[in-house]
């Protein structure tokens, strides 16, 4: 059943990916943004009024508070970047998420980390130069790459923040809260969000409503997962969703992805595989979890 949850996950995550792409084609980055999860906490709002979902205890309201603040800044880099390069090359760039979820252990759990692990690390890195100078004159850098990036980063945060409060809260509770907070801080950014439905082409709407929909869905069935194991378990299926996205954004919107994106994918790909290889085992000589 665990593996249900998560192969829904990541399918509705790489149709997310391509979404975004359609909603941009008529609306700005931050109404976008604004609509999708307005839609998306009315949705919630009935769901738990029939759940029924209890209040968070008042010591646990600045963990929803920062986990609701790293989601809103993970989805201003998202949708600025998606504006500069394909949802194809969104994914491949974002699912290094679980990567950085690994470095933050490292740093701030001191957890060991393998020298593959820091080599694949560097792989990584190298495939993401290639796709942000894929379409560059001379030194000129494709910004959306590091907005993306930026957000791969907080992506990893916002799983982070979820897993302790996944002990005492169910999924439904931990996203609905969490997407409450982040429409309360875009309200103040979405002043002109009915003046911009009026106007946006049908599709561009279309695409929002349904990006709203199966975020929700998504984000239960992980929280569903991550409540029963560790999030490493699951980190390999993740993979999956830049070629579902690649060929969702194919079908969906007609991008064609470059040679050397598929190239740069290919790299930050096998850096992931690399990285995260079960034969990869800790140095001795680096620091080792306290148990």
């Amino acid at each position: 059943m665990i593996r249900i949850y998560i192969i829904i996950a990541v399918t509705l995550w790489a149709s997310g990916f391509v979404s975004i792409r359609a909603s941009l084609l008529g609306y700005s980055p931050i109404d976008t943004a604004m609509l999708r999860y307005l839609v998306a906490s009315l949705l919630l709002l009935l769901i738990a009024f029939y759940k029924k979902i209890k209040f968070p205890e008042k010591k646990d309201w600045a963990r929803f508070a920062l986990l609701g603040f790293a989601w809103f800044i993970n989805i201003l880099f998202l949708y600025y970047g998606t504006q500069t390069i394909t949802a194809g090359e969104t994914t491949l760039i974002v699912s290094m998420s679980q990567l950085f979820q690994v470095l933050f252990a490292y740093l701030f759990l001191k957890e060991a980390l393998s020298k593959r692990f820091l080599s694949g690390l560097f792989v990584c890195a190298s495939g993401i130069t290639i796709i942000a100078f894929q379409n560059s004159i001379g030194m000129s850098f494709n910004f959306g790459v590091i907005y993306v990036l930026l957000a791969a980063v907080t992506n990893a945060v916002f799983f982070v923040l979820q897993k302790p409060l996944l002990k005492k809260y169910t999924p439904l509770e931990v996203i609905s809260y969490a997407s409450w907070i982040v429409t309360l801080m875009m309200l103040p950014f979405g002043l002109n969000i009915f003046s911009a439905v009026s106007t946006a082409p049908v599709n561009a709407t279309a695409a929002i409503v349904y990006m709203a929909t199966v975020t929700i869905i998504a984000h239960l069935c992980w929280s569903t997962m991550l409540a029963k194991i560790e999030a490493s378990r699951a980190a390999v299926y993740l993979y999956i969703i830049p070629v579902l996205t690649i060929v969702i954004g194919y079908f969906w919107l007609g991008e064609m992805p470059s040679l050397l994106s598929i190239f740069g994918g290919a790299v930050i790909l096998g850096g992931v595989i690399y990285a995260n290889s079960k034969t990869s085992k800790p140095d001795s000589n680096q620091p080792q979890p306290k148990v």
